[in-house]
C-alpha cells in the first residue's frame, strides 16, 4: 500500500509542468486575409519563451475574449503554438488580446469564472497583441458580371456603327 503511494506522488511529480518566471517571449502571428476562398477567419500565434529560471516545459493556456484555447508545445525547446478560428463576420478588424497562463494561474481563472468572480483580476503570465486587418471579401462587381456588361457594350457600339453606315 505505501509503495502504491510512494509511486503516485513520483508519478504526479514527474508529471507536474515547470512554472516560469520572468518569460521572455519572441511571438509572430498570422491571420486570414482572404474571405473568398476561406470559410472562417484562422487565428494562430506562434511564440519562443525563454524562462529566467530555465524551466522548459511549460503548461500554457491562451484567454481571448473570454474563450480559453489549450498552447501546444512545439517540437523544439520553447516554442509554442496556439490557434483558433472565428466566422468572418464575427472576426471584425482590430487588435486581439491574447493572454497566457500557467497552470497555476489558468486555474484560479478557471475558479473565477465558475464562482462568477472578477476574471480581470487574475494576472496572466505574458500577452500578446494580434493585429487582424480583416478579410478581404472579393471584389465589388464580379468579374463575370463586369465581363457581360463590356460585351453587351460592344455589340451595342457595333450594332449602332452598323447602323449608321448602312443609313
Amino acid at each position: 500500500m505505501i509503495t502504491v503511494a510512494a509511486l503516485l506522488a513520483l508519478l504526479v511529480c514527474a508529471c507536474s509542468a515547470d512554472s516560469c518566471t520572468d518569460p521572455v517571449i519572441t511571438p509572430s502571428a498570422y491571420t486570414t486575409n482572404d474571405a473568398v476562398i476561406s470559410s472562417e477567419s484562422v487565428f494562430i500565434v506562434e511564440l519562443s519563451l525563454a524562462c529566467a529560471n530555465g524551466a522548459q516545459s511549460v503548461a500554457l493556456y491562451a484567454d481571448v475574449n473570454g474563450r480559453q484555447f489549450p498552447v501546444t508545445r512545439g517540437q523544439d525547446v520553447g516554442k509554442y503554438q496556439v490557434s483558433w478560428s472565428l466566422p468572418h463576420k464575427q472576426a471584425s478588424s482590430g487588435t486581439y488580446q491574447v493572454k497566457f497562463f500557467d497552470e497555476e494561474s489558468y486555474s484560479s481563472l478557471r475558479k473565477a469564472q465558475r464562482n462568477n468572480e472578477d476574471v480581470d483580476a487574475i494576472q496572466p503570465l505574458f500577452s500578446v497583441n494580434v493585429d487582424h486587418r480583416g478579410a478581404w471579401n472579393g471584389p465589388w462587381v464580379s468579374t463575370e458580371v463586369l465581363a457581360a456588361v463590356i460585351g453587351i457594350l460592344v455589340y451595342y457600339l457595333a450594332f449602332s456603327a452598323k447602323s449608321t453606315i448602312q443609313a
